[in-house]
């Protein structure tokens, strides 16, 4: 299967993997044939992407870095964190309560989270989370829980370290819900007041967190400085270097990996190897790079599944990934030089013993 854009959905596409509502319900599922219905109902809830089976290489499958239960089960939990907090805060006059919520639901699916990354022996980030406009705030908030705690297992945090982490990254943004939707749905840039506005979330969700006794104080940590950067830019202290804490770094790579390659109103997603370009420029300017460097040793910069241009003029797909030679991936070619497409795919070439072939570009998904 493979990732596309819903523009270039067709009627008679097979979907991939399932497709949910915001508040986790499936709507569609994997093995769905589309009909113009089907497509309009996924272009009303905004999906930018999805996934299809390609005919042509039947048997490639993505696989998550957590089971997709897992994953659509914290989703929910967070939706229902950030609402109860929000309904406090709509329902509250000025400084009547201080808003908080029982984190045992978030404690539960954080642990879930850990366990099963620590379970994968070859955690690969290679499946793109797709996201609807509607629950973009809550799948953003699970997916940098997953891939920040996947960098936090690449260094070595023990289990017990690495819950606090899960916690810290699932409720990164909860600040958020202190910020007027008309700032944070905006689809342009934001003015400046805005702007101002808007960096104050992570001071707000730190305030929200600060008395809640049941969440370690490495868990909060994340929340208030994942917006920190390394030369002392970010906010809301403009800390620099080892200043600013070991979970707040991972945050904020975590929470910049996401970001950028999800798509917005106003921006369209980078791909995996695009994002892994600017992790690696801002090595030491924004994030450390030692950090970075051990981030990006889990992510697939051509994730299975992807459609690539070859050096050949040939067009291709990804069917594995061996992270010892991440740049030069096995493929099988589906379109030959000339654009034609190929009834079946040819056989696998390895790239990383074809060294005269080199992928040259990533097709528009």
């Amino acid at each position: 299967m493979r990732a596309i854009h819903i523009d270039d959905l067709n009627t008679g596409m097979v979907l991939g993997k399932n497709i949910y509502t915001a508040d986790g319900r499936v709507l569609l599922r994997q093995g769905t044939t589309l009909s113009e219905r089907y497509i309009r109902a996924l272009k009303d809830l905004h999906y930018s992407h999805v996934y299809i089976r390609d005919p042509r290489v039947p048997d490639i499958e993505v696989n998550d870095v957590i089971p997709e239960e897992l994953r659509q089960e914290a989703i929910q939990v967070i939706h229902k964190s950030f609402g109860d907090i929000q309904a406090q805060l709509n329902g509250a006059t000025s400084g009547a309560i201080k808003p908080g919520f029982n984190t045992d639901a978030i404690a539960s699916v954080s642990r879930d989270i850990v366990e099963a990354i620590l379970n994968n022996k070859d955690v690969v980030i290679q499946l793109a989370d797709l996201k609807s406009h509607d629950n973009y705030t809550f799948a953003h908030s699970v997916n940098s829980c997953v891939v920040g705690t996947v960098l936090g297992h690449r260094l070595g945090l023990p289990e017990s370290k690495l819950r606090d982490l899960a916690m810290g990254l699932m409720l990164h943004d909860i600040g958020k819900t202190t910020i007027p939707l008309e700032i944070l749905n905006k689809p342009g840039k934001l003015t400046e007041l805005e702007f101002n506005r808007m960096k104050e979330h992570a001071r707000a969700g730190f305030d929200i967190l600060r008395e809640i006794f049941t969440l370690s104080a490495h868990a909060k940590i994340v929340v208030l400085q994942h917006h920190e950067r390394y030369d002392g830019t970010g906010y809301p202290k403009g800390l620099k270097g080892a200043d600013i804490h070991l979970y707040g770094q991972v945050g904020a790579i975590a929470d910049v990996y996401d970001a950028m390659t999800s798509d917005r109103s106003y921006r369209k997603r980078l791909l995996p190897h695009e994002a892994i370009e600017f992790l690696m420029g801002n090595g030491d300017r924004y994030f450390s790079l030692e950090l970075v460097t051990t981030f990006v040793a889990s992510i697939a910069p051509y994730p299975v599944g992807t459609i690539v241009k070859l050096s050949t003029g040939e067009s291709a797909i990804v069917t594995e990934v061996d992270m010892s030679f991440a740049t030069r991936p096995n493929v099988r070619v589906i379109a030959d030089a000339s654009g034609q497409d190929l009834a079946t795919a040819g056989p696998t070439l390895e790239l990383k013993k074809e060294r005269a072939i080199a992928i040259i570009k990533v097709m528009a998904d």
